[in-house]
């Protein structure tokens, strides 16, 4: 929960191992040259390798049922636009066409090629204020500018608007927004009584805003309704000390 960047890096056409190698690589080296924080080496993809599985709905879509389809193949590199935000993982990798899955063959959605699906949370590199965050965002929108320019297929959804407005404006107002919301959901499950009579053990960097309780207050005056619902529904244990 908070202000992301998801994005779908993928290559349609056959290209050979060593050359989704060689397209990772250069997305690293841009990464290094504009500045991010840290930048990781290659890494190979091999089967069961975390972070870089599919999740293909299974059944009826009322039943919220996901298989979770592993890579068999590929190339990542983790990359760290500055504190306070997630990493960027960048990757091409390859997957089944088809799972096992509760004694069935699931289809798995994947027709050949590259393809890598990945997020990054910037919303907590604002600890450190607004030109910080603003330079992690930034700096996730031109990563993913650079690899598609150099012929990934992307497809990117930026909860803040700047991959698509290019606007600071709409991106401060966006981060506020979802910072009172984070705020609000966060308070209202520390209110939360849980089995042990205490509330709810939440843990967030939202906790150590210097203006927490004005976001709290106005998180909850414009999600009311959403946090209501997730009230409703820690009640009724959906959410649990471990």
């Amino acid at each position: 929960m908070g202000l992301t960047i998801h994005y779908k890096l993928s290559v349609k056409k056959k290209i050979s191992s060593a050359a989704a190698r060689g397209l990772v690589e250069r997305a690293a080296r841009h990464a290094k040259e504009i500045g991010c924080a840290e930048v990781g080496e290659i890494i190979r993809v091999e089967p069961d390798f975390p972070f870089t599985s599919l999740f293909v709905r299974a059944g009826k879509a009322e039943d919220c049922c996901f298989g979770d389809v592993p890579a068999r193949d590929g190339w990542l590199v983790d990359v760290c636009p500055g504190n306070g935000c997630e990493s960027v993982l960048l990757a091409l990798c390859q997957y089944p066409r088809e799972i096992p899955f509760r004694g069935e063959t699931l289809a798995t959605g994947y027709t050949g090629g590259w393809l890598f699906h990945g997020h990054c949370k910037t919303q907590f590199a604002a600890e450190h204020g607004w030109e910080h965050f603003l330079r992690c965002h930034k700096a996730v929108v031109t990563i993913l500018e650079f690899c598609q320019q150099i012929g990934f297929a992307m497809e990117v959804t930026d909860e803040g608007g700047y991959w698509e407005t290019r606007s600071e404006e709409k991106l401060c107002s966006a981060l506020r927004r979802y910072d009172g919301f984070v705020a609000a959901v966060g308070g209202m499950l520390k209110d939360q009584p849980s089995d042990s009579g205490k509330g709810l053990a939440v843990e967030s960097p939202i906790f150590d805003h210097a203006n927490f309780e004005r976001l709290e207050h106005e998180g909850r005056l414009e999600f009311g309704g959403q946090v209501e619902q997730l009230r409703k529904e820690s009640g009724r244990g959906l959410f649990k000390n471990d």
